[in-house]
């Protein structure tokens, strides 16, 4: 059973909000509603989840960080570099995603978090520590996806990602972030965390801690700072506002896309 979903309210002092969840109402519900969730019934089917998504945890590192070497110095010698609200919004994100504290101890980014909890459930990670291992040897992403041999589905949602890094302006890659990642990521993972643990004991603790986490941190912090970037990257100006809406759309289709092709690859029928 799906819980019930509810859109993110728009302030009725924020025109570009109110466009852009108008924007996005249709394919955003999709989402939240799509029969993926449903799908998930045996650990298979979790792990297979995990081997396809977790290229979608990678990559949601490299468009954050994409934001912050566009919107703050990451070069010597330093300097000041745009607008000082948003070097703080974008380098809070990145603070709590890159090296977030865990309930045991310790430091990790939620990209590693991940990788310990697919360990944990069972899911094969050769494919996407290869992919990372040629990244290190300096294997451009399109030869890294090829060599590694992951799934063209996945191939088509991280080259969109990497289409709006490489093509995009500040703009564009935050609406692509905020409202393809940042603000979808609470409500959407909570149809993943449903019933986790009662279906696969013992077998999700830390999948669990992951979920719960983004739902903390993308819920009450990271989705209104997101949110906030991406107002003060448009300001007043229409034609940013319509590229940042468009940046938005797009991201939201290439995941419904990359859903669709993880729930049709599942054994069973929803």
């Amino acid at each position: 059973m799906i819980p019930e979903t509810q859109e993110p309210a728009a302030s009725p002092e924020n025109p570009l909000q109110a466009r852009m969840a108008a924007a996005i109402a249709e394919t955003r519900e999709a989402l939240l509603g799509h029969r993926l969730y449903d799908r998930l019934r045996t650990v298979e089917d979790l792990t297979r989840f995990m081997e396809h998504h977790v290229f979608a945890v990678w990559d949601f590192m490299s468009l954050l960080k994409a934001l912050q070497a566009r919107l703050t110095c990451l070069t010597v010698p330093w300097r000041p570099v745009g607008d000082g609200e948003v070097r703080r919004l974008v380098n809070e994100i990145v603070l709590g995603e890159e090296s977030d504290r865990l309930p045991g101890g310790g430091v990790a980014s939620h990209f590693e978090l991940y990788l310990r909890a697919m360990t944990e459930a069972g899911a094969d990670t050769g494919r996407i520590q290869r992919f990372v291992g040629l990244l290190a040897e300096g294997r451009s992403v399109e030869a890294a996806l090829d060599q590694a041999d992951v799934p063209m589905a996945v191939r088509g949602f991280v080259g969109h990602t990497f289409g709006v890094i490489d093509g995009g302006s500040a703009h564009e890659i935050a609406a692509a972030f905020t409202y393809g990642r940042e603000d979808l990521i609470p409500q959407m993972f909570t149809q993943l965390v449903h019933g986790l643990e009662r279906q696969f004991p013992q077998r999700v603790a830390t999948l669990r801690y992951y979920l719960d986490r983004h739902i903390e941190l993308d819920g009450d912090q990271h989705g209104a700072m997101g949110l906030r970037m991406v107002q003060l990257l448009c300001g007043e100006s229409p034609e940013r506002q319509q590229e940042a809406i468009r940046a938005a759309v797009a991201a939201l289709h290439a995941r419904l896309k990359l859903w669709d092709a993880i729930a049709d690859s599942l054994g069973n029928a929803a």
